[in-house]
C-alpha cells in the first residue's frame, strides 16, 4: 500500500464563514404552568368583579368567611413571589438586578396611586383630578409593590450570602442550609413586652369585629381615615343592611362604623402578605435546588420539539 503523505487537515473557518451578525439571541425559557396559572388568576379577577355583585358567594366576604374572591391576591402574591428567583437568576449583577427591582417598584407604585388613589372621580362624566387630602396611598397595585420589593431585595442579597459561603453551594440540601432559622421563632421571656397586652382606641381588648380591630387602628393612626377605601365590604354584613349578603340602604340602627372607610389593603394585613411571598419564593427556590424546574424545563422542551 502506497503511503500516503501530506498535510490533509481541513480548516473548518474556511469552509463555514462565521457571520455573529446572523445570530439570534436566545430566547428567554419561561414556565409555562406559572404562565397559564397568571392568565387563569386575571380571569377569575375579572369574573368576581363583574359578577359579584350579583352573587355574593363569589364576592369577597363581607368580613369573617373567605369566598372565591377573596383568593385572588394570594393568587397574585404568589406568583410574584415565584417568578422574582426565576427572574433574577438571568441578571448576575447585584447592582443591576437591585435598579431593575426599584424602577419595575415605582413604576407599579405609580400606576396604583393613578388607578385606584382617587384620580377618576367619575369616568363617565370625563372628571378627573386628585385632591391630596383624600388620595388613597394604599390599593392592589402597591401592595403587590411592596411585596416584590422586599422579597426581591431578599432574594438578592442573599444570593450573595451563598455565593460567598461555599458550605451553600448550589445542593439539593442548600436551600434547606440557607433559610432553616426562618422555620423558628424566638421567645425571650425577660423582655418588657412579654405579658403586655396591647388595646385599641376603643378600649376593647382582643376584639376581631369591624370597628376594633388592630388592623383599622394601626391604618387610621398612620394613613388617617380620610386616605383609607370608602367602600369596604363590610357594607354589606348584617349588622348594616337588611339585604345582606347584597347591597343595599343602611338599617335605621345600623352602627356608626357601617358609615365608616376600611383600608383592605392596609399596612400590617400588607406585612403578612409580604410573608406569604417569601413562602412562594422559598418554594420555587427549593424545587429549583432540587432539580424540578430544570426537568421541567427539559422535559417540556422535548415534548415542544416531539
Amino acid at each position: 500500500m502506497a503511503e500516503i503523505k501530506g498535510d490533509h487537515r481541513l480548516n473548518v473557518s474556511e469552509v463555514v464563514p462565521s457571520d455573529d451578525s446572523d445570530k439570534k439571541p436566545p430566547k428567554t425559557k419561561r414556565v409555562a404552568s406559572l404562565d397559564i396559572f397568571r392568565g387563569l388568576t386575571v380571569a377569575l379577577m375579572v369574573l368576581v368583579d363583574d359578577a359579584g355583585g350579583q352573587w355574593p358567594m363569589i364576592g369577597h366576604a363581607p368580613w369573617n368567611g373567605c369566598n372565591l374572591a377573596d383568593f385572588v391576591m394570594p393568587f397574585f402574591l404568589f406568583i410574584v413571589g415565584m417568578a422574582i428567583p426565576l427572574a433574577l437568576k438571568r441578571i448576575p449583577n447585584n447592582l443591576v438586578a437591585v435598579k431593575k427591582v426599584i424602577v419595575r417598584t415605582i413604576k407599579l407604585i405609580f400606576w396604583g396611586l393613578l388607578l385606584q388613589g382617587g384620580f377618576s372621580h367619575a369616568p363617565d362624566e370625563l372628571t378627573y383630578g386628585v385632591d391630596m387630602k383624600r388620595i388613597r396611598w394604599c390599593g392592589i397595585l402597591q401592595r403587590i409593590a411592596l411585596a416584590y420589593l422586599v422579597v426581591a431585595m431578599m432574594e438578592i442579597f442573599s444570593r450573595s450570602a451563598q455565593a460567598r459561603d461555599p458550605e451553600l453551594a448550589p445542593t439539593h440540601l442548600s436551600i434547606f442550609k440557607s433559610y432553616y432559622w426562618h422555620c423558628f421563632t424566638v421567645h425571650n421571656p425577660d423582655s418588657i413586652y412579654n405579658g403586655t397586652t396591647f388595646t385599641v382606641k376603643c378600649g376593647v381588648r382582643g376584639k376581631l369585629d369591624p370597628p376594633c380591630n388592630a388592623v383599622g387602628y394601626i391604618d387610621r393612626e398612620v394613613l388617617g381615615i380620610n386616605h383609607m377605601y370608602k367602600h369596604p365590604a363590610w357594607k354589606r354584613s348584617q349588622a348594616c343592611t337588611e339585604k345582606s349578603p347584597f347591597e343595599g340602604p343602611f338599617r335605621k340602627n345600623a352602627p356608626s362604623w357601617c358609615y365608616a372607610p376600611f383600608e383592605p389593603e392596609g399596612i400590617l394585613r400588607s406585612v403578612i402578605k409580604n410573608v406569604f411571598t417569601i413562602g412562594s419564593s422559598f418554594k420555587t427556590e427549593a424545587l429549583d435546588s432540587l432539580g424540578f424546574i430544570s426537568s421541567y424545563f427539559r422535559t417540556y422542551s422535548s415534548l415542544h420539539s416531539w
